[in-house]
């Protein structure tokens, strides 16, 4: 017996998905009928009760109300992984102040309201900084200035700023030799960990690995997931180490991060494992 599940992409991938050859696979061996379908398909009756979950659905950060509208339209009638509440709560990335505000170790950030301006010299330290919007994916609309000096900075920001809030951090210099490293969350636990390298708008992606998951990288990981870790299916925990050595969290992606299946052997069909343990 086959059983129904809808997959969401969009009308058109602004990169390749990696996870997709994996994960089809994966659910052919688990006797899956997987029907990809683009969320921004006005053509596609989402009223069925068939589950469906969000995987590559990267155009969202152009019309994020739209998507999030979509989502409750889903969730009102089928089942959605990860669940809407969680989607909703990580598609703004202002999230990065509740996990400071919770404790746990956070690249420093301000948040730039729409329309609004801030002194880039105090938000950045004196030093090189990264400008990127608060609702964005795949390095869109990010940037990295050298200074606040920069006189591209400013009008950068009032570019940002005039589709949404920004986000404005100190550039961690260890993204360029350690690199930022992101930690898969699939079924409850951790799974692999990759290297990505420093990436801004334009820029392909570059990444490596498996590697080891360090013990601090664990800890700080399980900490930010850990009130919302009984509702996930998959996550991926993107850090990077301080000048100091320490890991801090540079983004939590909860809505559509790709998970880098075919890093690591077996974790396609946990995946799909757990997906199947919730629909049933």
């Amino acid at each position: 017996m086959t059983i129904p599940i809808r997959v969401a992409t969009c009308s058109s991938l602004p990169e390749v998905d990696v996870d997709a050859r994996p994960l089809a696979e994966a659910f052919v061996r688990a006797g899956v009928e997987a029907e990809l379908l683009a969320w921004d398909d006005p053509r596609v009756a989402w009223e069925s009760r068939v589950p469906l979950v969000i995987r590559s659905t990267w155009n969202y950060a152009q019309q994020p109300d739209a998507f999030l509208a979509w989502v409750d339209r889903v969730a009102a009638t089928a089942p959605v992984w990860n669940p809407a509440a969680i989607v909703r709560g990580n598609l703004r990335k202002r999230y990065l102040l509740e996990l400071a505000a919770r404790g746990v170790a956070t690249v420093p950030t301000t948040l730039v309201e729409r329309g609004e301006t801030v002194d880039l010299a105090r938000c950045s330290g004196g030093g090189r900084f990264v400008i990127k919007p608060e609702v964005g994916a795949g390095s869109w609309m990010t940037r990295a200035f050298a200074s606040d000096r920069d006189p591209a900075a400013v009008p950068f920001l009032a570019e940002v700023t005039a589709r949404g809030a920004a986000l404005v951090q100190p550039y961690v210099a260890s993204v360029e030799a350690y690199g930022e490293r992101s930690l898969v969350w699939i079924d409850g636990e951790l799974s692999h960990a990759i290297r990505k390298a420093p990436r801004f708008s334009g820029d392909a992606e570059n990444i490596t690995g498996p590697f080891p998951i360090a013990d601090d990288e664990r800890a700080l990981a399980e900490a930010a997931l850990a009130p919302i870790a009984a509702d996930l299916l998959y996550a991926r925990v993107d850090l990077a180490r301080s000048a100091a050595g320490e890991p801090m969290i540079m983004e939590l992606e909860l809505v559509e991060p790709s998970l880098f299946f075919a890093r690591q052997p077996g974790s396609a069909d946990r995946y799909v494992a757990g997906l199947l343990r919730r629909v049933r």
